[in-house]
């Protein structure tokens, strides 16, 4: 993803072979998150590395928040009641583009990809009204749709 003040983010999962202190056997670790890459005028180099736990064990489809389309439709249909119409979501590899057309006139659409072991993960989300450019949002739906100000 281009981040033109901030350089590009990368997103990145990653298997290692981790131990247990005081025990023999060893266990395959998941993690992701993201690297960017900025450029300085020695070049070019990474910095703000971000990485989360992946909890492998536990399949997707326990929780609803693990799959994309539900995410969506819990927090920005339920919980916002911005959601008019959700559109068929568009896989691409692990990708997942999910779009809907909301209550306040504009499209939205959301990128997740999905982990190795199945769980979606939101990546970005985008916003447009009309004929305009895509434009990245940041919404927050815990904070502005589940307080006491927000739509319920």
């Amino acid at each position: 993803m281009l981040d033109g003040k901030r350089g590009i983010r990368f997103f990145y999962e990653i298997e290692t072979i981790e131990g247990f202190k005081g025990k023999t056997a060893e266990y395959f670790g998941y993690s992701y998150g993201f690297i960017k890459r900025i450029h300085e005028k020695e070049g070019y180099r990474m910095t703000d590395i971000q990485q989360f736990p992946e909890d492998f064990l536990c399949a997707p489809y326990h929780l609803w928040q693990h799959d994309g389309e539900a995410v969506v439709d819990v927090k920005y249909g339920n919980w916002c009641k911005l959601i008019q119409k959700r559109y068929p979501t568009v896989i691409n590899g692990y990708g997942k583009h999910i779009y809907f057309h909301g209550n306040d006139g504009a499209d939205y659409y959301f990128i997740f990809f999905t982990l190795t072991n199945g769980t979606d993960v939101e990546i970005a989300q985008f916003r447009k009204i009309g004929d305009e450019k895509w434009k990245q949002v940041m919404m927050k739906p815990e904070e502005e749709c589940l307080t006491e100000k927000g739509p319920r």
